[in-house]
């Protein structure tokens, strides 16, 4: 490196250390900038001085418009009140009647009223248009009034009309109104009425009319008033344009289809002014008014030029305006740039000078103690200095050197890019390999390069010292080998995989990567060691299959990919995934294997819960779309039964002892007992059964039942019970807790044709996460298990999936109903718990009942018996007849005409007085019209147009002292929610017996259970 330069060369290298001047880009974005800006500004202040022009005008125009259509309008209106005063006159009406011929009285009269109000003619026309009267025609005046045709038009459609006719100083308006026998004028749309005849008023518009479209109250240069008629076909104006029209009428309808258009958008609610083309095809701002009586529309015009003109002029002005502040801002950018401009170039050389002041001082220290070559650069990446081993390596001279950009003494990008890194973070970058092209010697040679920054202290910008070693072919070699050795492990060992490679005829590993130990829990070292210790790691029961797969591939020297489970260290169970690929030597036979294994257990464990989800989704749908079915069908069943019961039961009371039908009756009555049995079956598996739950204690009802199970069961089948002594309550209907558990016993005998053992267990469990997660309606919480378990001949899985259906059953025909384990289902899920089943061939069959619990008292067995059977449901002693009335009025509800038939017949047997309705709005007509007290309501629930609930609320605010009765099949309203019987309500569930009705009667209506009044807040609680 030299010691020193002369101060010319220096000035020569800072002049090229400068290089060309930059473009001032911070100067030319803020004049785009406020280009933008003033040119925005500008457009929007014209767009909003044109859109104030035009509202202005349009406002303006809109006035004038609506002003003159009312003043036309109202003359209109009182042409047409002449003609018809002139058609309710008495001699008119009796000319055209027949009664009076005198028509030379009649037409002096008419001649006297068209001088005194300015008309040409009037005529008097009969039905068909013919004239009868008219005035006298003016000496030299206007064309005879023709009325013919108009007559007959208004004829027809007896409504005044208004016409345009002739042209010129010919044109006339004639008004024609219909004539009425009563003298009284047309109605608005028409009018039924016997027609006499017509009037017809005719005048000079261009003397009465049109001076009214020509006031110009405001006048405008171009505005013009227009009468056009838009419903003739074609459209056509009325009044003669103030300017010549051009010779082509297309351009004359294109400007009143233009109105039309316009009249229609007004129509529609948008507004009456717009843009659009005159008569003369000018562009025009325009208002259209409906002139009212004569359905003619009025438009007042007024040239666009004329509207925007004003607007133009302001235009022009703040173009102007822009333009000198657009000049004024580039003046003033441009002055600034100049300025900066040269103070940016005094103060470089100004650092330049010190820079080359400072290097002077310590240049020989660094050339002597660095063997390296040494490249100074500046911040824009100049050369400033180079030292001599950097010379005689690289072949180069001095001045190819200093003062050059980088860029132009070597081609390296990745250099440029780490040297901007390093100037702007100011951290030193160790040495890293590069490919430096030197376009002096048009030659690439391989360097080490380290960059350090380097900082002034009288400077204030940061320069870089590269320091550069030249490489041989073999360091440069050895360098990126060390280089690519430690990607590759970086990339290896980073894999979310193991990476392996081993022999393809020993299974003998070469190459494990470290993710082997945490998938496996093995070290890597056994992998390498123990030549089978990959097949001794496959699962017992996958290692065949794998083995096969690969000896197949590797007979075929193919790629493959396989699954299959492996052990882990601990004994877990992992699930892997290989992919493999065959090496083959020069003959083609496998030589080498090199994979990836994947760990799949998590995967397949999310497999399997999403497998289990699906498969309780699907089933709970089943079970819910056959219970709908099931419901449905028992309900409309109940109905039949309802009226084949209580006819078989009257009947049988109305025949005498030994009367021979009586066996038939008695025969009916029985069947409809068996189908009642089996629509209850079906309720309860539907979970439509009525029932009245309450807190029980599952171990007292296994108890009160123990010895009907021992009959039931026989004796080849042991009976064990095993109850937990501190079982807690649950909540539920105590019979259908009872017939659960003789359902599934019964279940579980019949699996035991040869005996066996029977065991019933009660226990209170809870269940956590994992053990809800079984059901997928259930939650975690304490429940009561009840476990039914015997030792048949247990299910397979088919078996299993259709167990709870109803009607599905193994037995032979004739044998079994398929409603046993389908009651149970439906009784256990309308208690608000669930049920499992476990069973394999060959190994018996466990029944577990979970059921919520509930930390209270529960009654004892007795206690409960005592309390549950209402005296509603006990049957009439032998020869008892129906409990009697009193003469109390009940008013009967029910749209099943049998069913209330039967109910009626019933309560009249009984001695009641019976009001019949068959749905609620006739019961309210009823309860109206009867004067008496209504003593009982006895409604079915639900009904169409009005359900039973709401006219027991309806009737209880007219009579607060009724009592209520509520019947049916089942439902799902506030009466009985989910098949569950609110407390305080009284309720029969169909069918029902005589009996059981005339008791139930009774008891409600002398005070005892549930039934209370009516009242809606008494509704509302229950």
């Amino acid at each position: 490196m030299p010691h020193a330069r002369p101060r010319g060369e220096r000035g020569r290298v800072e002049r090229r250390a400068a290089g060309g001047e930059r473009i001032p880009w911070v100067h030319v974005a803020a004049f785009i900038a406020g280009s933008v800006l003033v040119v925005l500004f500008t457009a929007h202040q014209i767009g909003t001085e044109r859109e104030t022009a035009l509202t202005h005008w349009k406002t303006r125009i809109a006035t004038i418009a609506a002003d003159r259509a009312r003043l036309v309008s109202a003359w209109l209106a009182a042409r047409r009140a002449d003609a018809e005063v002139l058609a309710a006159f008495p001699a008119v009406r009796a000319l055209l009647a027949g009664q009076n011929r005198d028509e030379e009285v009649l037409a002096r009269h008419l001649t006297r009223v068209a001088s005194a109000y300015g008309y040409v003619s009037i005529v008097v026309s009969d039905g068909q248009g013919r004239p009868v009267a008219h005035s006298a025609a003016e000496p030299g005046g206007a064309a005879p009034l023709e009325p013919a045709k108009a007559a007959a038009e208004v004829a027809a459609s007896r409504t005044p009309r208004f016409d345009l006719s002739g042209t010129g100083a010919g044109r006339l308006l004639a008004i024609t109104v219909p004539v009425f026998a009563d003298g009284a004028p047309a109605a608005p749309a028409g009018d039924a009425r016997p027609l006499l005849g017509v009037v017809t008023l005719g005048t000079k518009p261009d003397v009465s009319l049109y001076p009214l479209l020509a006031d110009d109250a405001e006048p405008t240069r171009t505005g013009e008033t227009l009468l056009v008629d838009l419903d003739s076909s074609p459209p056509v104006y009325l009044a003669p344009p103030r300017q010549p029209a051009p010779a082509d009428s297309a351009v004359v309808q294109r400007s009143l289809t233009a109105l039309r258009d316009l009249v229609r958008a007004a129509a529609e609610g948008h507004e009456a002014v717009a843009e659009t083309i005159d008569y003369r095809d000018v562009p025009v701002v325009a208002a259209v008014r409906p002139v009212s009586p004569a359905g003619w529309t009025l438009a007042l015009k007024v040239d666009r030029s004329e509207v925007l003109a004003e607007f133009e002029r302001s235009g022009r002005l703040a173009g102007a305006a822009a333009a000198f502040l657009l000049l004024a801002l580039a003046g003033f950018l441009f002055a600034l740039h100049r300025e900066q401009q040269r103070a940016r170039l005094l103060q470089e050389q100004m650092r330049r000078e010190r820079a080359m002041s400072n290097l002077q001082g310590y240049a020989d220290t660094i050339v002597a103690s660095v063997p390296a070559g040494l490249l100074l650069l500046s911040a824009d990446l100049h050369v400033l200095s180079a030292n001599r081993a950097f010379l005689e390596a690289f072949r180069l001279r001095e001045e190819d050197v200093v003062g050059r950009d980088l860029q132009q003494l070597v081609r390296a990008d990745r250099l440029v890019r780490g040297a901007g890194r390093v100037l702007e973070t100011g951290a030193a970058q160790a040495g890293a390999l590069y490919d430096l092209y030197v376009y002096a010697r048009r030659e690439t040679k391989p360097a080490r390069v380290a960059m350090t920054p380097i900082h002034m202290a009288d400077d204030t910008s940061r320069q870089l010292l590269l320091v550069i070693e030249d490489l041989t072919a073999e360091e440069r070699l050895q360098a990126a080998r060390q280089e690519s050795e430690q990607r590759y492990r970086d990339l290896i060992q980073g894999l979310d995989a193991i990476v392996w490679e081993a022999d393809a005829r020993t299974l003998t590993f070469s190459f494990v990567s470290r993710r082997a130990e945490t998938v496996l829990g093995y070290p890597v070292e056994r992998w390498l060691r123990e030549p089978d210790f990959w097949a001794r790691r496959i699962h017992p029961e996958d290692r065949d299959a794998v083995m096969h797969v690969y000896r197949e591939a590797l007979a075929g020297s193919r790629d493959h990919e396989f699954e299959y489970r492996a052990v882990a260290a601990d004994g877990r169970e992992v699930w892997l995934r290989d992919i493999v690929h065959v090496v083959r030597d020069g003959e083609g036979q496998p030589l080498t294997l090199r994979g990836l294994t994947v760990d799949l257990t998590e995967l397949k464990r999310s497999e399997r819960a999403l497998h289990q989800s699906e498969e309780q989704l699907r089933q709970a749908q089943k079970m819910d779309a056959v219970g709908k079915l099931a419901g449905g069908i028992a309900h409309d069943f109940n109905n039949l039964l309802m009226v084949i019961r209580g006819d078989s039961d009257l009947m049988l009371r109305r025949l005498p002892a030994g009367h021979p039908l009586r066996q038939n009756a008695e025969g009916v009555r029985e069947a409809a007992d068996q189908a009642a049995t089996l629509t209850r079956q079906l309720l309860a598996f539907s979970r439509k059964q009525v029932v009245a739950p309450r807190l029980v204690d599952l171990n007292g009802i296994v108890a009160s039942i123990h010895a009907m199970l021992e009959r039931l069961l026989g004796e080849t089948i042991n009976l064990v019970t095993v109850t937990a002594p501190d079982l807690g309550g649950v909540k539920a209907d105590p019979g259908q807790m009872e017939q659960m558990i003789l359902n599934l016993c019964v279940n579980a005998r019949d699996a035991m044709p040869d005996g066996g053992r029977l065991t019933i267990r009660t226990a209170n469990v809870d269940l956590d996460e994992a053990a809800a997660k079984e059901w997928s309606d259930a939650r975690p919480g304490p429940y009561v298990t009840l476990e039914v378990s015997d030792t048949g001949g247990g299910m397979d899985d088919e078996t299993r999936s259709h167990l709870f259906e109803p009607f599905f059953t193994t037995k032979e025909q004739g044998k079994g109903t398929g409603l046993g384990l389908s009651t149970v289902y439906g009784t256990v899920k309308q208690s608000g718990g669930h049920i499992s089943v476990e069973s394999e061939p060959g190994h018996g069959s466990t029944f577990r009942v979970y059921l919520p619990r509930v930390a209270a008292p529960v009654l004892a067995p007795e206690a409960r018996r005592a309390t549950e059977a209402p005296a509603a449901t006990r049957p009439a002693a032998a020869g008892e007849g129906l409990p009697t009335g009193r003469g109390e009025t009940i008013l009967l509800v029910e749209d099943a005409q049998r069913v209330r038939a039967v109910v009626r017949e019933i309560l009249e047997m009984s001695g009641y007085t019976v009001l019949e309705a068959h749905h609620g709005a006739e019961a309210l007509e009823l309860s109206n019209r009867h004067a008496g007290p209504i003593h009982l309501l006895v409604t079915d629930v639900v009904m169409p147009q009005m359900s039973g609930r709401e006219l027991a609320q309806r009737l209880a605010t007219l009579r607060p002292d009724l009592k209520v009765l509520y019947m049916s099949g089942y439902t799902d309203d506030a009466i009985v929610r989910h098949g569950v019987l609110a407390s305080g309500i009284a309720f029969l569930s169909k069918p029902f017996t005589p009996d059981a009705l005339a008791l139930k009667v009774r008891e409600l209506l002398d005070g005892v259970g549930a039934g209370a009044p009516a009242t809606p807040d008494r509704h509302r609680s229950g």
